[in-house]
């Protein structure tokens, strides 16, 4: 469906993302892939013209709001701006009526460009050629630019062009928005003023239009139009044969939650500010706005850039693709917002940010953009209001952070009910709410790794020590005794493996239970010993020196599930004792979750099948407490039985593989990891993009192929390439300091942009770098 091998109008290979073919009954899948945003909004890629199915959808981060009493709060679908009412000769433009020839959509990755272009025959002797652009500026947050170029090359015609701001908009028939107030100042500036039922944010939402014909700028009266939910405009003219149509509008977003209004904000204010922007660029047009935003996308690629050499151009798209969606989706201008599963592509998990941040998204900030790692540990630290208020409410004590987050004070926002039981026909009930508990152990680990690998004592003292001593109390005052046996256990629970609910001693969820309570006991020490002020502070406020007393008595008695004579960690108490089958049908299916159309999740929940990397992400994560030949055969034997049934699973499995050396099955499970959203399933996507699939991505080259690991606070670098890459750079970041690394399979150069000397192990030895260096790559000879 997809065409992966379309170069630039430069040349320049690597940079596509295309569709050649259009069918409206798959529009879903480019809808997302394609989507564009700026981490601020994000707008999904629908056509212009309207198609039975389409999804519309513009989003505005940190911008939640509660249908009612009885729904989570979510992301609310902003007015539409993408809308084009096109007829030709009075009839309306699609294309499922005509001839289409030449059809082409592209995303071009690395100016952030939706382009789509055809020649369309309206089946009565016309003809004309369609150009459609659109980006969402990276420049100026609040502006997106769209423009339509109509060529006729059989004419003469009559073409009409209806535009506007369109609220006629839901998500899934949840309406967030009073209908607001609609204005057209002079004719040209649309503006439609909205607030959200609930959680009463503003939003300004603005449009212009400009035309040209054969180039020059003409005047057309247009006709206006003001309803319900909707302001518009429309333009009508007639083209001879051989002229040319550019229609550009301009759009422009502003809400009250946006840091720059402060504690100062009005409403007027902000239509004011809305307004001036609105026209400031209007008259800047198209282009120049476009030009201010591929500088600022050219910068991101400077600062990101990583190249790999394959004989396989794809690896290199992949990897391409998986950076530019970090980019739009992450909130890198404002510190109260998180990044959402789907990112800003759809209206999948409702705009709710999950473990995936911190496990497979902020590994890659961490090293390549750190500023951009600690916002993202600072919305956690706003979420720990929501987190004790959780905590509170379950009858723990501490901060028990919530399984999924929306507004930092929310708390938790996961639905209670999802799809249909298959056995049953009622709704499953969803338990990670309740019992899915390791995202309080994974944020306090995401803070430990940003601080061993950036030095940022600063944002420690502020905000790190709370999280971890907070979650720390939390985890103390969850831990159950087990008196006939004489050990605190955590029961009941859903770890990373979520086909098992309210299972006992989830081994996951154990081991890193301990690792929190074990980071705030170490932390507790060093700072009674070096920063006595700052431990007052902290003892006041949590308590610390009564917390320590039971973290004492209660650590080295949680347990932690060991192997057994085959060397297999139990995944939970009860896993290696439920029963095989043969999962070859799922393995290789359309279709993720196919197991559900044999099965109960009852019925899974009684069979060693896992939907998702388990044991496997605990030796990812605390790989120094487990021996090279423990990790194998737990690879081994949990390798068969996990269905990979979501996109977090395969990058872990390919890290693992390439720590194994084996070279073939972990690039399988990358190609297999960058065909989540790209590969040939038509409807992968449909709910959005998957973030913490494009975060992996990542980890799979970066953590994977060039072996990079923060252990013991050490930056360790031990390549294994695949066998057909020639070459793998990127850049990296550690203590402060901007690394460049290349490796091929003979040797690994390291360049230190910022200077000073740094040390790092490269295959296991101690190394140090000045300027630059270069070491065999001694996995490979």
């Amino acid at each position: 469906m997809l065409n992966y091998n379309k170069t630039l109008p430069d040349g320049a290979p690597g940079w596509v993302v295309s569709e050649d073919q259009f069918s409206s009954l798959a529009l879903a899948k480019c809808e997302a892939v394609m989507s564009l945003g700026n981490g601020y909004m994000g707008l999904r890629s629908a056509t212009e013209e309207s198609y039975v199915g389409e999804k519309r959808n513009l989003f505005v981060n940190g911008t939640f709001n509660r249908f009612d009493e009885l729904e989570v709060s979510e992301l609310p679908n902003a007015a539409d701006l993408t809308k084009l009412d096109i007829r030709i000769d009075g009839k309306r433009f699609t294309l499922e009526q005509g001839e289409v020839k030449a059809y082409s959509r592209s995303l071009n990755l690395r100016d952030a460009e939706l382009v789509r272009t055809f020649i369309w025959n309206n089946g009565e002797g016309k003809e004309l050629e369609f150009t459609f652009r659109r980006f969402v500026s990276l420049d100026s947050l609040h502006v997106i630019g769209l423009k339509m170029e109509v060529k006729v090359l059989r004419g003469p015609v009559n073409l009409s062009v209806s535009s506007g701001i369109d609220a006629q908009v839901s998500n899934s028939g949840s309406q967030h928005f009073h209908e607001g107030e609609k204005r057209i100042y002079d004719k040209t500036y649309l503006e439609l003023i909205q607030t959200t039922t609930e959680s009463k944010v503003d939003f300004a939402i603005g449009a212009s239009h400009r035309l040209k014909v054969d180039g020059q700028l003409v005047e057309v009266a247009p006709a206006m139009e003001i309803d319900r939910r909707i302001v518009a405009v429309g333009y009508s003219l007639r083209l001879e044969e051989g002229q040319s149509l550019t229609f550009e509008k301009v759009a422009t977003v502003y809400t009250s939650r946006d840091k720059e209004f402060g504690d100062n904000y009005s409403l007027p204010a902000m239509r004011e500010v809305a307004l001036a922007a609105l026209k400031t660029a209007q008259e800047s047009g198209y282009d120049a706005l476009f030009s201010s935003h591929t500088a600022a996308w050219a910068k991101v690629w400077e600062n990101y850039g990583i190249t790999i050499e394959s004989s396989n151009p794809f690896d290199l798209l992949g990897v391409r693709f998986a950076h530019y969606h970090l980019v739009v989706m992450t909130p890198a201008h404002d510190n109260r917002m998180g990044i959402g599963a789907k990112g800003l592509s759809g209206e999948g998990y409702k705009g709710h940010s999950f473990w995936d941040t911190e496990i497979f998204i902020l590994p890659f900030y961490i090293y390549s953009n750190p500023e951009i790692a600690r916002s993202l540990l600072e919305y956690r630290y706003l979420g720990l209001e929501g987190a004790r208020n959780k905590a509170k409410e379950n009858g723990f004590a501490g901060a028990m952070y919530p399984w999924e987050a929306a507004w930092p004070s929310d708390g938790e926002v996961t639905p209670v009910w999802g799809a249909v039981d298959i056995v049953t026909g009622e709704q499953t009930k969803i338990w990670s709410g309740f019992i899915e508990q390791h995202i309080t152990s994974d944020i306090a680990y995401a803070v430990w790794h940003y601080f061993r690998s950036t030095g940022d004592t600063d944002f420690m003292e502020k905000y790190g020590y709370e999280i971890i001593f907070d979650t720390a109390i939390f985890w103390a005052s969850r831990l159950e005794w087990n008196e006939a046996l004489g050990r605190y256990e955590i029961n009941e629970v859903v770890g990373p493996d979520e086909y098992k609910e309210h299972v006992d001693n989830n081994a996951f969820t154990n081991y890193m239970a301990h690792f929190n309570i074990e980071l705030a006991m170490d932390y507790y020490q060093e700072l009674e010993a070096q920063s006595p002020e700052l431990f007052a502070r902290y003892d006041e406020l949590l308590n610390l020196k009564e917390a320590h007393k039971v973290w004492e008595s209660k650590l080295n008695l949680i347990y932690l599930p060991q192997p057994n004579e085959d060397l297999i960690i139990p995944q939970d108490d009860t896993y290696l004792q439920k029963e095989i089958i043969d999962l070859t049908p799922y393995k290789d299916q359309e279709k993720v979750g196919s197991i559900f159309n044999d099965y109960n999740l009852d019925q899974v929940g009684n069979l060693q099948v896992s939907k998702q990397a388990d044991i496997m992400m605990l030796f990812f994560l605390l790989e120094n407490k487990f021996s090279p030949e423990v990790k194998r055969a737990n690879y081994q034997y949990y390798e068969e039985k996990t269905l990979h049934d979501s996109s977090l699973s395969l990058s872990t499995h390919s890290i693992l593989a390439s720590d194994f050396g084996d070279k073939e099955l972990a690039y399988r499970l990358f190609h297999r990891a960058t065909e989540i959203d790209l590969g040939p399933k038509v409807h992968s996507s449909d709910a959005g993009i998957h973030s913490a699939s494009l975060g992996g991505i990542w980890e799979c080259a970066v953590m994977g192929f060039a072996g990079v690991r923060m252990l013991d606070g050490k930056l360790h670098l031990a390549p294994k390439l695949p066998e057909h890459w020639d070459r793998l750079s990127f850049p990296l970041y550690w203590q402060g300091k901007r690394l460049e690394v290349n490796i091929t399979p003979q040797e690994i150069s390291i360049t230190n942009v910022t200077g000073g000397s740094i040390q790092l192990i490269v295959h296991g030895k101690q190394q140090e770098v000045h300027e630059s260096a270069t070491f065999a790559n001694t996995s490979t000879l």
